[in-house]
């Protein structure tokens, strides 16, 4: 099981859950409806399908709240970024989080995009392999050795969470470099 670093926003998600409840009682109230009436079955149809939506959708933004944005396993990094797989990146390549400001991918408001706080991840120039990767715009940008991570679906960022990562990744840096001196000593005559 995965350490959780960073968690996705919750309060969106639940947000968003709103709509396909209310889809699934309506949905379930009209084949409720058309059983008492006694109504065809093409009386139930459209409410039935109006349920199944909505719990599909519920179902999908429960997988969402259920998945970490930034977790650890042993020396990986997985980042979450919209697909059901991180991406995993060796924690040794991985240098720094830091905050940003930017693009918040969100629809406009009074004509505007609106901005959010944004995690950057620094990546190593030493490793050109994670330099790029074709990623959903809509949950974060990679280019150039830097995973920016979009804010609106992160837990909300402040200097205490992007303390917390920060000083995760340097306590795990340290314990592999440990280890692997710790091997090399007993594999060493």
């Amino acid at each position: 099981m995965p350490e959780v670093w960073l968690r996705p926003n919750r309060r969106a998600l639940l947000l968003g859950m709103i709509l396909p409840v209310v889809a699934v009682l309506a949905g379930a109230w009209g084949v409720a409806f058309a059983i008492v009436t006694q109504a065809s079955f093409w009386w139930m149809l459209p409410g039935a399908v109006i349920a199944l939506a909505g719990i599909y959708l519920l179902g999908s933004l429960g997988f969402s709240l259920s998945q970490p944005r930034v977790a650890y396993e042993p020396g990986e990094l997985l980042v979450y970024l919209g697909s059901r797989e991180p991406v995993r990146v060796p924690i040794e390549v991985v240098e720094v989080f830091f905050v940003g400001q930017g693009a918040s991918n969100l629809p406009k408001v009074k004509g505007k995009e609106p901005e959010t706080t944004n995690i950057i991840v620094r990546l190593a120039e030493a490793a050109p392999e994670w330099k790029h990767r074709d990623v959903d715009p809509r949950f974060a940008h990679w280019c150039e050795g830097y995973i920016t991570l979009r804010g609106a679906w992160c837990e909300p960022i402040g200097e205490t969470a992007l303390r917390r990562l920060n000083k995760r990744l340097v306590e795990v840096q340290r314990e592999r470099k440990e280890q692997a001196a710790s091997a090399q000593q007993e594999n060493a005559p």
